[in-house]
């Protein structure tokens, strides 16, 4: 007998698909036969009736019914339990390796002939997500739509597009329906070039709402506040982030809707630490002077006070201070909404954001926004003018527009493009408008039926409409059809080449694919493994759009700032941090795509993915700038590879403190593809406080909390993962010893970090290295994951037991060529799975 194991055997878990040779016996005659023996002798006992524990039935929900998916989830999970030697509990009588071998052989194949036969009956319907529906839209009528007021796009499979969980509700489609219009309504335009604007502004310090200037006609009292700051010349000078201190304008209202570009005049002024201990010194001697008038007898302890608050500006690394940095917030109507967030460098320079603005009432500010951690030291001297700390100035700002490249705007003459029978044949004209928009919204040939039907619906509505009212009825038909919302192959056989070809673009590029993609589905030259792999290649020399939507699913980037960390507990995460280091997690994705890196890179590496932000964070020298680069690191830096990144660290912690039992549980899941299952009922959470433990780090908190019969099962395989991350944070930022101070401030006598444990296999890993050599040593178990997450992504839908052998063949195809992610990817869209349905 000869079955396929992936062993994941960090944590003692082994997921296996028994794909049997041998024939196994029937449903309902091996399920009396093999699986109702087995159930009631090693199982009943404690998973029947009501009080069944874990509330798993094995009296009720294993049944021989493997066309159920709820039935064969629940024996994927009891299969799971088995290999993992979890159940039956070790101080019960255990199953000879023979009867399991042979259960495992009845459900491998009923499960195999269940999703075999739903497979081919089914046909496969995906809706597009938002983000694709987003680019679509962008690619056919040139308008940047935003997609956010639709519904979230459930995932499935750790994936936003799986077909199976991307339904359609009556909201969608009055939402669709709705966006339509509006889209088209952008997109086709009438009449003149709109007039062009330009209003310049110079800010001043004035008292709040003091200064107001005409700008035209239709805007005759427009605020312009410089505020609460200082002036230097022709700068106003912003020094801290506060109600008064930001830069704006209000009360204005653009002439035309349309895209806009702001323009802010800016540049920036950084103090060196000497600077800012001269600062700090000036301070804290006036306060040391104040004490001394009014406590003279303390004069001991003012001067300590004073010494130990100016070694905190003499040695911490917040102080070795990056650019000043800019937010942009629009007031629109009474909605304000971050248009974007920039380093200012020291030069005076002139920065441009292009802001979509409709004629509702406006209002633009420009906010302070470096973060100077707040602690003990300087909490309260944050706001003096007199403390160095980084200063935005600004010189002026302009609005210009609306922007148009040429007019008719791009996307109008994509739709409504020049024809000889523009103006010699209406109807003809109108016939070419919609075969080619419709050709290019259902990204495939279209019939002469289709194309009637939206000809008809054009001559009912022009009798009483003007042609570009007309002509936007069917085009708003069209958007709303399932031909565009949909990617819509039928069941049975080899995809054709423009399903192909839709589903290749929508693979690596998020969007429907592109002329050269179409030109070739329209020769039908697509479909060979030359022509697929040269197009691969092509799409993928723009990674980011990959990495940021494969890469941000896989990791579960969307989860950083779900549950921030305390910012009293850990001031040093600010807004820059946290999206700086979501970008990093994704660039250094990029990067291993781009330069066809050995994948193993991804657990372990030499390099890192970083902006001076997270330079700075990381104690690495040299990095200048907010753009992300490859920069090499020593041992001693502690970061490189996936598990030291700040994404992961800070979703895998629980606001106050780390979680190993998270981490564990994401190492798990993530790189090793291993599922330990839920926690039991009544497992509880760790204790916030030990009683007789005065310091119990939360490594001793969760070696207490395992010691219960019913949490030491699983912990046993989670915890010696969780525990060697322990080094890292709840922010993501290195540490020696676990701070139990003044806000989790670490004091000389804290305990230092523990991270040494050992894996159920008796492998002893020691900190985040141990660890990552664990990983490396494992490396088929990293693979196979990755592989089968890349395949999830891939066709859009979760993987079963009948896809185990091509998870096998693209692991193997890998080691054959490099172990890169280019390799990985060129498999899967030659793969027979890829190219039919």
């Amino acid at each position: 007998m000869k079955r396929l194991v992936l062993s994941v055997a960090l944590g003692g878990l082994a997921l296996v698909g028994a794909l049997a040779q041998r024939p196994a016996p029937p449903g309902d005659a091996g399920y009396k036969a093999i699986a109702r023996p087995f159930l009631d002798k090693h199982c009943i006992l404690c998973h029947s009736g009501p009080g069944a524990k874990g509330s798993f039935r094995a009296d009720g929900a294993l049944s021989a019914d493997f066309s159920d998916r709820a039935v064969r989830a629940k024996w994927a999970e009891a299969i799971n339990q088995l290999n993992s030697h979890l159940m039956p509990p070790k101080e019960l009588p255990q199953p000879a390796p023979a009867e399991v071998g042979n259960l495992l052989d009845w459900a491998a194949a009923q499960t195999r002939q269940a999703e075999q036969t739903q497979k081919d009956r089914a046909p496969v319907v995906r809706r597009l997500t938002r983000d694709e529906y987003k680019n679509s839209i962008l690619e056919l009528t040139g308008v940047d739509f935003d997609a956010s007021g639709f519904p979230a796009d459930p995932p499935a499979g750790g994936f936003d597009n799986n077909a199976r969980a991307l339904s359609v509700s009556p909201l969608h489609v009055e939402l669709y329906a709705s966006a339509a219009r509006q889209i088209l309504d952008r997109a086709l335009i009438s009449g003149a070039r709109p007039t062009k604007v330009q209003w310049h502004f110079d800010p001043r310090v004035a008292a709040m709402d003091s200064r107001r200037v005409i700008l035209d006609e239709n805007n005759k009292s427009v605020i312009i506040n410089g505020n609460n700051n200082k002036e230097e010349g022709d700068y106003v000078v912003v020094h801290n982030n506060s109600w008064d201190k930001s830069v704006d304008t209000r009360n204005f209202s653009v002439p035309t809707e349309g895209t806009y570009i702001i323009r802010l005049r800016a540049m920036g002024r950084i103090p060196t630490r000497e600077q800012v201990v001269q600062s700090a010194e000036t301070i804290l001697g006036k306060r040391r002077e104040q004490q001394l008038k009014e406590n003279p007898g303390g004069a001991k302890w003012h001067e300590e006070a004073y010494q130990s608050d100016l070694k905190h500006f003499q040695t911490e690394g917040m102080y070795n201070y990056g650019p000043p940095r800019v937010k942009l917030v629009q007031h629109l109507g009474s909605q304000p909404r971050t248009i974007a967030e920039f380093d200012v460098e020291s030069i005076p320079k002139t920065y441009e954001i292009p802001v979509r603005f409709t004629t509702e009432p406006a209002g633009i500010n420009f906010h302070y926004a470096y973060d100077v951690p707040g602690v003990l030291e300087n909490f309260w001297l944050q706001s003096s003018e007199n403390f160095a700390r980084p200063e935005l100035l600004i010189d002026w700002f302009e609005i210009e527009g609306p922007i148009y490249s040429s007019w008719p705007p791009p996307g109008h003459s994509k739709i409504l493009f020049d024809s000889p029978l523009k103006t010699t044949d209406e109807r003809g004209y109108a016939r070419q408008v919609l075969g080619k928009f419709l050709r290019r919204a259902y990204r495939r040939p279209i019939t002469p039926a289709e194309l009637d039907s939206k000809l008809s619906l054009f001559d009912r509505v022009r009798k009483d409409r003007p042609f570009l009212d007309a002509i936007k009825v069917p085009l708003t038909a069209a958007l709303a059809s399932p031909n565009f919302l949909f990617l819509i192959e039928p069941p049975g056989g080899k995809l054709s080449d423009h399903q192909l070809a839709a589903r290749l673009s929508y693979f690596l590029a998020g969007a429907p694919p592109d002329n050269e993609l179409a030109a070739l589905a329209d020769a039908g030259k697509l479909n060979t493994p030359e022509a697929l792999t040269g197009q691969t290649r092509r799409l993928l020399k723009n990674p980011d759009v990959l990495a940021r939507r494969f890469a941000g699913q896989w990791l579960g980037l969307n989860q950083v700032g779900a549950n921030p960390p305390a910012p009293d507990l850990f001031p040093e995460y600010d807004r820059h941090f946290e999206t700086s280091i979501i970008k990093e997690s994704e660039a250094f994705f990029a990067e291993i795509l781009k330069s066809d890196l050995d994948v193993m890179n991804l657990v372990k590496s030499d390099f890192v993915v970083i902006n001076e932000r997270l330079a700075r964070a990381y104690g690495i020298s040299g990095v200048r700038g907010d753009s992300f680069r490859r920069v090499p690191v020593s041992d001693n830096v502690h970061r490189g590879g996936i598990p030291t990144q700040a994404s992961i660290l800070t979703i895998t912690s629980n606001g106050t403190r780390t979680s190993p039992v998270k981490r564990g549980v994401w190492v798990m899941k993530t790189l090793l593809g291993a599922d330990p299952g839920l926690p039991v009922a009544d497992a509880g959470e760790i204790a916030a406080r030990v009683p007789g433990i005065e310091k119990a780090t939360v490594r001793k908190r969760l070696e207490i909390h395992r010691t219960r019969a019913q949490c030491a099962r699983c912990h046993s395989q989670i915890d010696p993962l969780g525990f060697s991350l322990e080094n890292f944070n709840a922010a993501g930022l290195w540490r020696e010893r676990e701070g139990f101070g003044y806000k989790g401030r670490v004091e000389n006598s804290d305990p230092l970090v523990d991270t040494a444990s050992q894996l159920p296999d008796g492998t002893k890993i020691t900190g985040v290295d141990g660890l990552q050599t664990a990983l490396l040593a494992r490396s088929d178990d990293f693979l196979t994951c990755l592989a089968t997450k890349m395949l999830t992504f891939a066709l859009g839908r979760e993987l079963g037991l009948t896809d185990r052998p091509l998870v096998q063949k693209a692991v193997s195809h890998m080691k054959n060529n490099k172990r890169t992610l280019r390799s990985l990817i060129e498999f899967i869209v030659n793969s027979e799975a890829f190219r039919t349905r």
